[in-house]
């Protein structure tokens, strides 16, 4: 062995050295042969070992010594700087070669005793030899005091421990146990730390050197480590003769039977990484935090990680605070980098996990909230800027983008080459916030904060949008223009920036509906947007622009509670839309109504789809009563109502509707002219004699005319001056009247028409307008004054266009102007107006009547049937039911929930049990 040791083992024969080893434990001398190679090996190692621990003190006495010298002036200093840290990695080499050629001399060692670890080893549970060969390592080199420098071994063969604790353990066996030394292993480890620490600031000279030497040091702590495992009856006492009990347990408090790496490196690694990162992600946040408010460890590594806080960067300049993405992006590199060095060292799995937990821990979680909340740069103020835009409102758009993120920007429109949803999108701010989720998703309870951020980003321009438009500050199709414009944005950072997350998107949803069904705006101002687009919006569009247009509407409608309530405004617009042929695409509106189908299924649009085939059924009922009248060949009328009409029968397109399907109207007809009524009357009895068991309700409300209006001849010409004018069925019974007379007055129009007072008032001030003068008021202002205020009919009126269009001023704007309020003629409507009578106004946020009374049938009629089935229910389980039903179309409150039991238990469908008022029965 001693000549393995000397590097001579050229001249051995291994094969006579297996046979002697062979011979003396086969002849029962298998004790002698372990102690002795525990003795060779001792002696070796004690050589080793305190070559190693006078290298140190060497070292130690350079340093101090150039401290000395150099205690002039800093530069001195600096300059020695460089030479101690080459000395300082001089022992780190030097135990790594020793290691080395140990782990070779043991290769060699337990060939030779090969059979000895068959047979003797496992029979007396000693350790195989390799084994033993690491174990000694371990405490004879690794724990070897720093103040033991001696190469002798006691005469009885062992150590001469005198070292090991500085007193013997067996004269003070309480005191050894108190007592704490420095090791050689103590001494590297802290050596080990500083190169880590170095590498952390990018300081270390020659590093992948240098990080190899600790790859081969840590593998010789995780060798020691696995070595030290097993129950051997070679305990402390076999490593120092004597001491009994007392002295096997010193050694276990004293952290013998501890595993090394676990006990020398891989604690104080995780301690020092903890301080280290908790010191630099404070001081990077914020300026003037001493390392001694963040560092608490008490650990050897303290000092390391202390000086973090007073380093400069790695581009010279001091540590200043930085801004939340210059954070991000420092963090994701550090986390890099630990990833790199872990694999580089080769650490565990377990360390590498721990490690890793720690670096996220103080990086991520500790600061969180900060990271989201930092002005200027954090998620939320980013978040705002991506949201900022003319297209999402005032309060949003105003805000305009914030600084601190940098100018780079990257500007790009969402929804294709649409030019209604172009929405403009910070593409470059997106990936910022894409940065900071990548690095707090390492973190999942730290997402929540972002999560929060975005809903509370999402409730307030939302309700900035309401608040525009309760003020009119927007009309109610730019409200739901600026709500796909935010609904566009905060898709793309749920989508881009959080990488589609369902809590994300579950959270976004929430904050939709937050504000969208605070009362029932949002649904009313939907349907009029909708009414809008398909009006005009998509008239000429492609198939895959109708598309994209319509998806966009029932994402927004999706989040609406009040379903209901846009049906009843869907519907009155779609009728007026059909009966007025205003439609700008048949196919499109059977799109939208097979789209609500598959969200809320056939009962909700079932009415909707008997609209359009009512259409249909109209379409030919009109071509068959076209057929009738040229099969009479009739061109002159013997019909004496026909004579205002130069004769000539009135030409009239009827649309039989089915009453059910369209909106209720309990309108009374207005008086037609008699010329109208005779045709009117024509095709009633036509149709009730081709369809019997019918009958007919005129509803004169709705409708348009086509009128030849005769005005007089423009100067120096006696042609009179002819225009085709189309109006609404009001206005045409009001033209009709000055035929015979050139001035009325509100009353007698009234009397004569039978006109509803507003509608009457809407449809006058219509005809008064600056551009369409067809009657001359004669009140000043805009308004109407009263009873007595007079119309006349204006010969003089011109226009450039043969064909004009009289278009309808709204009804608010009427209503303005009857009040003397109105500033202008407002925008055109569609014609009809029943609109106010059957409580459906545009913009409003109240539910409208006629819905709350159809609510009002739907819960008593799901409460009944949900009885009817259960028999007895308590309260709480009925409304639970009730609302999951009705969910489709409302969501009931419980107090509406309650009104409607009590009316119904008034009314004798339930009962309340006796024995428990909260329990309901049905009543059969």
């Amino acid at each position: 062995m001693d000549e393995i040791h000397n590097r001579n083992a050229s001249t051995l024969s291994f094969e006579e050295l297996y046979r002697n080893a062979y011979n003396l434990v086969l002849h029962k001398h298998g004790n002698l042969l372990y102690e002795g190679i525990t003795e060779r090996l001792t002696v070796h190692l004690r050589r080793c070992g305190g070559r190693l621990v006078r290298l140190q003190r060497d070292i130690h006495s350079g340093q101090s010594a150039a401290v000395v010298i150099g205690g002039g002036g800093d530069a001195k200093s600096n300059a020695t700087a460089g030479s101690d840290s080459l000395l300082q990695y001089r022992l780190l080499e030097e135990l790594s070669k020793a290691w080395t050629e140990h782990r070779i001399t043991m290769v060699m060692v337990r060939d030779i005793f090969m059979y000895m670890d068959r047979t003797y080893v496992p029979q007396q549970r000693k350790r195989p030899v390799y084994d033993l060969g690491l174990w000694l390592f371990r405490r004879v080199v690794w724990e070897r005091s720093m103040g033991d420098d001696e190469d002798r071994v006691d005469e009885s063969g062992g150590l001469s421990m005198s070292n090991v604790n500085n007193n013997s353990i067996e004269d003070h066996p309480t005191t050894a146990m108190k007592m704490t030394t420095t090791t050689l292993g103590n001494v590297a480890s802290t050596l080990l730390l500083q190169v880590i620490h170095q590498d952390r600031l990018d300081r270390l000279d020659d590093a992948p050197q240098r990080m190899a030497l600790l790859r081969s040091l840590v593998q010789m702590l995780l060798e020691l480590a696995h070595a030290s495992n097993g129950a051997y009856a070679d305990a402390a006492s076999s490593f120092r003769r004597g001491g009994g009990a007392a002295a096997t347990a010193a050694a276990n408090v004293s952290g013998v039977n501890m595993p090394v790496y676990e006990r020398d490196f891989e604690e104080a690694f995780l301690g020092e990484s903890q301080d280290f990162y908790r010191v630099e992600s404070t001081s990077r946040l914020s300026h003037g935090i001493s390392s001694e408010t963040t560092n608490s460890s008490g650990n050897s590594s303290s000092s390391l990680s202390a000086a973090a806080n007073n380093d400069d960067d790695e581009d010279g300049k001091p540590a200043a605070k930085y801004s939340a993405m210059e954070y991000v992006h420092r963090a994701q590199s550090r986390l890099q980098e630990e990833r790199v060095r872990a694999s580089t060292l080769d650490l565990p799995a377990s360390t590498r996990a721990a490690l890793l937990r720690i670096v996220e821990t103080e990086l991520i979680e500790r600061h969180a909230r900060t990271l989201v909340e930092m002005e200027g740069s954090g998620f939320a103020s980013i978040l705002k800027v991506v949201a900022s835009s003319p297209a999402i409102g005032s309060v949003a758009a105003a805000s305009g983008p914030g600084g601190g993120v940098g100018s780079s920007r990257m500007m790009m429109p969402a929804g294709g080459d649409s030019s209604e949803s172009s929405v403009v999108i910070d593409h470059e701010r997106i990936k910022d916030l894409a940065s900071m989720y990548e690095l707090f998703s390492r973190v999942p309870s730290s997402v929540n904060h972002l999560r929060d951020a975005l809903s509370e980003r999402i409730k307030i321009d939302g309700r900035a949008l309401v608040k525009d438009q309760e003020n009119h500050v927007a009309p109610p199709a730019a409200f739901v223009k600026g709500i796909l414009a935010m609904r566009e944005r905060f898709h793309a950072v749920v989508t881009d920036a959080m990488k589609g997350e369902k809590k994300a998107q579950k959270r976004m949803k929430e904050s939709f509906e937050d504000f969208l069904n605070a009362d029932a705006r949002a649904a009313n101002c939907l349907a009029v947007y909708v009414d809008e687009l398909l009006r005009v919006g998509l008239r000429g569009a492609d198939e895959r622009k109708v598309s994209m247009e319509l998806d966009r509407v029932i994402v927004i409608f999706r989040y609406l509670s009040d379903k209901d309530v846009f049906e009843a405004y869907y519907k009155n617009h779609l009728a007026k839309r059909l009966l007025g042929n205003k439609s700008g695409s048949e196919e499109a509106e059977r799109a939208m109504v097979s789209l609500l189908k598959a969200e809320c299924g056939y009962q909700f649009t079932s009415k909707l789809e008997g609209m359009f085939n009512d259409m249909r059924i109209s379409k030919e009922t009109a071509e068959k009563y076209r057929s009738h009248k040229k099969s009479l060949n009739n061109t002159v009328s013997n019909d004496s109502r026909d004579a205002e009409n130069g004769g000539k029968p009135v030409d009239v397109e009827v649309s039989v509707l089915t009453t059910g399907y369209w909106p209720s109207q309990n309108v009374a007809p207005c008086i037609l002219p008699p010329a109208v009524k005779a045709a009117m009357d024509r095709f009633q009895k036509y149709y009730l004699n081709t369809y019997t068991g019918r009958k007919l309700s005129w509803q004169t409300s709705t409708g348009s005319a086509e009128i030849r209006a005769t005005f007089h001849p423009q100067k120096g010409s006696s042609k009179p001056r002819r225009h085709d004018l189309s109006v609404t069925t009001y206005q045409m019974c009001i033209l009709v009247l000055f035929n015979t007379r050139d001035t009325l007055t509100l009353k007698q129009i009234r009397d004569e028409t039978n006109i509803p007072e507003e509608e009457l008032r809407r449809h006058l001030v219509s005809l008064c307008t600056p551009k369409h003068r067809i009657l001359r008021k004669g009140s000043k202002g805009k308004g109407i004054s009263g009873d007595d205020d007079t119309f006349t009919y204006n010969a003089d009126y011109t226009s450039k266009m043969t064909r004009v269009k009289v278009p309808m001023v709204s009804m608010r704007d009427a209503s303005s102007a009857s009040s003397g309020g109105a500033k202008g003629a407002g925008s055109a409507s569609a014609a009809g107006g029943a609109s106010k009578s059957a409580g459906l106004v545009d913009g409003s946020a109240s539910v409208p009547l006629s819905v709350e009374e159809d609510r009002r049938h739907l819960l008593e009629a799901a409460i009944v049937r949900i009885m009817k089935a259960r028999k007895v229910l308590n309260h709480n389980d009925l409304v639970a039911e009730v609302t999951r039903q009705l969910s489709g179309r409302f969501v009931p409150p419980p107090q509406f929930v309650k009104k409607r039991v009590e009316s119904l238990i008034e009314r004798e469908y339930l009962e309340r049990d006796e024995a428990d008022r909260r329990v309901y029965r049905y009543m059969a």
